[in-house]
Order: C-alpha cells, then structure tokens, then sequence
C-alpha cells in the first residue's frame, strides 16, 4: 500500500512538473493504480482535501497522549499542612523540607520558602471531604408490595461527592430486615482521569431530588424503614 502510494504521488508531481496531459496521464498509471479522470486542478484539490483528513486525524488520535502528558505535569501537591503568618495569610501544602530559622512548602502554586519567624500558627490541615446529607424530609408512598421513597440529596463539604447512593432498609415490628434496596443518585457530569464519564456526582453545595422503590413480600406488616447514606471521594 505504502509503495502504491509513493507511486501515485511521484506521477503527481510529473504531471505538475511537466504538464502531463490528461490523455498521457491515463496512460502512465492505468496499470499502477485507477484510470484518472479528473483534470489536474481536480487532483489537486483532492490532495489539499486528503492533506486535510489526515492531519484531522492525526490530532484527534493524539489527543489521549497529551491529556495523560497534562495529567503528569500538571500534579496537585498533597495538602497535609496549613500554615497561618503574622499578617493571617494562610498556605496550604506540604512541608518538604524544615530547620531552625525556616520552612519550605510545597503547593499549588510551586515551592515557598518562609521564615518561622513570620509564622503564628502551623497545624495538620484537614483533608477536604465531600459530605452528603437530606435536604429536607423524607416522603414514604404506601402500596400493598412496596414503599416509594422521594427525597432530595444535598452535597455540604467542600468537594465533589462521587457515586452518592442513598439505601433504605424495611424492617417488621421484631426487627426483621422484609426488603432492602437501593438507589444512586443522578446530578453533575464530570469524566475522571482514567476517561470515565458519569452523572452520578454532587459537587458542594447542590442538591438533587431521588425516588427509591422497595418492593416488599405479601402480607408483611411494615413497622419502620432506615436510610443510610454513601458516596465515595475520587482524584
């Protein structure tokens, strides 16, 4: 295929160079590859065109390769330490390195070196979590072989909540589990490193509505119902 090619591109550019005709063009490459019938102005836009595929797929196929490259110099520094200075500005990092008359941390930002005697307060910073909770009552729909539970989810920490998943548990009046099930909850779009795609996530501070179906056995006396909330904390 790859001598083909160089072929049809080397008789292009003798029929550029020296003004082939077309009747001379069919009759150098029938036997190579196809009849041409096109004139030459119709061959070169067909180039220009298959120039232009080309080099479109060529950027979308590296287009993983450079978002792992991102992915690997664009690292965020694990937060382990926040430091408070005399004028109250905080820095969040980590301590790399440390000796008698100053600090050097690494953030977000790069490397900062500060003097301890600019320092009032330097203590463990606390990891930043995701935190979901109802907002708002639970409304329980009775029918004869199940309950319906509609509701919202609220995300109030300070990251992203992934897979947030709320589970209702039935139990009889002896405290016998009758029916357990589940439900994820539907919110923001976000696609992880590894390519992932979801919908199941709940930034800080939004909410968004559920409806959990628990099917029950026949003739079962209902006498209470727990919840219980999870979710997990991703990149």
């Amino acid at each position: 295929m790859k001598n083909n090619l160089k072929m049809f591109i080397m008789t292009l550019l003798l029929i550029i160079n020296f003004g082939y005709t077309q009747s001379s063009t069919k009759a150098l490459i029938k036997n190579k590859f196809f009849e041409i019938e096109q004139n030459i102005s119709e061959l070169q836009e067909e180039m220009a065109k298959l120039r232009k595929d080309v080099r479109e797929i060529e950027v979308r196929s590296s287009v993983p390769v450079i978002r792992e490259e991102i992915n690997r110099l664009v690292k965020i520094p694990e937060i382990t330490h926040e430091i408070i200075l005399q004028n109250g500005t905080v820095v969040q990092g980590k301590i790399i390195h440390e000796d008698l008359d100053k600090i050097i941390v690494m953030t977000q930002i790069g490397q900062l070196t500060i003097s301890k005697k600019n320092i009032k307060i330097s203590r463990k910073a606390e990891k930043p979590m995701a935190k979901c909770t109802l907002d708002g009552p639970v409304t329980e729909q009775v029918f004869p072989d199940k309950r319906v539970y509609t509701g919202k989810l609220k995300n109030v920490g300070i990251r992203r909540a992934d897979f947030p998943r709320i589970i209702f548990e039935i139990f009889d009046e002896n405290t016998n589990v009758l029916a357990t099930d589940s439900i994820f909850v539907s919110g923001s779009y976000h696609m992880y490193q590894t390519g992932v795609q979801t919908d199941c996530t709940i930034n800080p501070g939004d909410s968004f509505p559920f409806e959990c179906s628990v099917e029950i056995p026949k003739e079962n006396k209902v006498s209470y119902y727990i919840k219980t909330i999870k979710w997990e904390n991703f990149e």
